[in-house]
């Protein structure tokens, strides 16, 4: 009789358990890494990686896990002591009708973006009526462009870095993931929409202090604008462009003692002004040789690749901490200045630049009463509002929507040069002059006659011969309600 065969006991291959993994991989049974904010699955594969919040076994979490609630990563409005409490302000989907598939965390994102606007750090209800609204809703990159700044202003408005996370890693993903598909496509990565997502990673990057990055999003934009036809490509800069290089040959040529006593004035930290030091004394590119690369045979990517900062090596899943509100909010402004000049065109998409010129104005407002009491450089703030005034006239509008709240921004900027040319006595434009020459201005800057008009036109009457009189209720009824 043949002897049996040994039994063999089957031994289990042993796995790690993951218990702390995040609630996308427990839910599609993967292994998680666990890394945080976002486990490798979730960054590859956009997921919306959530983990059990703080200490898993305390008693909070267990009555959530007991009646059924799952505890997942924290959202933009979770928190009522940080955040802004949301109402429901559309009462469909907003994405209905669109081939937009924005997962729900994404969507609260959204439902912040179009109620609230940051100021500096101020939370300000938006015009339901908004045209960003509606422009973020006309294309996708214009979508990821919104979401991506407004997570960058809601740290700005909370100082909440843990809350700015996740958002920020994930709409980042999604913003390059959609730029890279466009590549493919040279009719549709010279978009408007398109060009706004690779100007907000910039903007974003640069607020956050990664220099390598921004380059990196500044030569795909420069790359970009060589995709267009000769027919659309810019012949010469406008008004904006000219003023930016303008203040920054300026400033560079200064003494260091005059920029420093310069800094010293600005002591409420107006971010045009210690940006524009900023750009001027530690460039991630130069401004002039930006200006001068259109004469340059050598296109001006390659420029840019050959003059790029010195590459470091960073984990993309990693954000660095949150710099303080003044001087992420000055490298915010500081890329604008390299956009702009990227972009040479007289005029620029609406979308990009209102986020600009709200964060401008912003700062105008809040030092208007300082420089009225005699607290804060009526210079520096005249020179403040007359370049804000120029950025206005560089938006490109296409319907009567934008115009018309555009319009509403320039006539506000308007005022604010007449209040300040009463207060200084400005009496002509040669007094005008004298005024920028304290900060950056040079003789011969070609945009004289343009800014001229710009003065004039803020405190002239219609027939030219008389001063327009400042009234601050007059301005307050016919824009604080729609504008600020």
């Amino acid at each position: 009789m043949a002897e049996a065969a040994p039994v063999v006991q089957r031994q289990r291959k042993f796995h790690r358990r993951s218990r702390n993994g995040c609630s996308t991989c427990k839910a599609k049974h993967i292994r998680c890494d666990e890394r945080k904010p976002l486990c490798t699955y979730c960054l590859r594969h956009g997921g919306e990686c959530g983990y059990p919040d703080g200490d898993a076994g305390s008693s909070a979490t267990k009555a959530e896990q007991r009646s059924g609630s799952s505890v997942t990563s924290r959202e933009p409005h979770g928190s009522p002591e940080s955040c802004l409490r949301l109402m429901d302000a559309t009462p469909r989907d907003p994405f209905l009708g669109t081939t937009y598939d924005v997962p729900h965390r994404s969507r609260s994102l959204f439902q912040l973006f179009t109620n609230t606007r940051v100021l500096y750090t101020k939370r300000v209800k938006r015009d339901a009526n908004s045209f960003i609204v509606h422009k973020a809703l006309s294309h996708p990159g214009f979508l990821h462009a919104a979401l991506l700044m407004t997570t960058l202003h809601w740290a700005w408005s909370t100082g909440d870095v843990d809350h700015f996370r996740v958002p920020y890693l994930y709409h980042k993903l999604q913003a390059i993931r959609f730029v890279t598909d466009q590549l493919a496509h040279p009719d549709a990565v010279v978009h408007d929409g398109t060009i706004a997502a690779v100007s907000s990673l910039a903007l974003v990057e640069n607020a956050l202090g990664s220099a390598d990055a921004v380059s990196s999003h500044l030569r795909g934009l420069a790359k970009i604008k060589e995709l267009q036809g000769e027919d659309s490509r810019p012949r010469e800069m406008g008004l904006l462009q000219r003023m930016i290089l303008m203040a920054a040959r300026s400033v560079s040529s200064r003494p260091v003692w005059d920029i420093l006593d310069i800094s010293r004035t600005d002591f409420v930290h107006q971010s045009v002004i210690i940006s524009l030091l900023r750009v001027a004394l530690r460039p991630i590119y130069s401004l002039n040789m930006l200006g001068n690369s259109y004469d340059s045979e050598v296109p001006l990517s390659e420029v840019l690749a050959r003059k790029a900062p010195r590459h470091r090596a960073s984990d993309s899943n990693v954000l660095t901490p949150l710099r303080s509100v003044d001087s992420s909010r000055s490298g915010f402004i500081a890329c604008y200045f390299y956009l702009y000049v990227i972009m040479r065109e007289g005029s620029v998409d609406s979308f990009i630049l209102a986020w600009f010129i709200e964060q401008l104005l912003a700062d105008v407002c809040r030092t208007e009463g300082p420089m009225q009491r005699g607290e804060y450089s009526p210079s520096l703030w005249f020179w403040s509002v007359m370049f804000g005034a120029a950025v206005t006239t560089a938006a490109k509008t296409i319907n009567n929507l934008e115009a018309s709240q555009i319009k509403v921004i320039r006539d506000l900027y308007l005022d604010k040069i007449n209040l300040v040319s009463q207060v200084m006595r400005i009496k002509n434009w040669e007094d005008a002059k004298s005024i920028l020459r304290l900060f950056a201005w040079e003789d011969e800057f070609d945009g004289d006659s343009e800014l001229q008009a710009v003065w004039e036109e803020a405190v002239w009457q219609g027939d030219g011969n008389r001063f327009k009189w400042y009234n601050a209720e007059k301005i307050e009824r016919q824009h604080a309600r729609r504008c600020w």
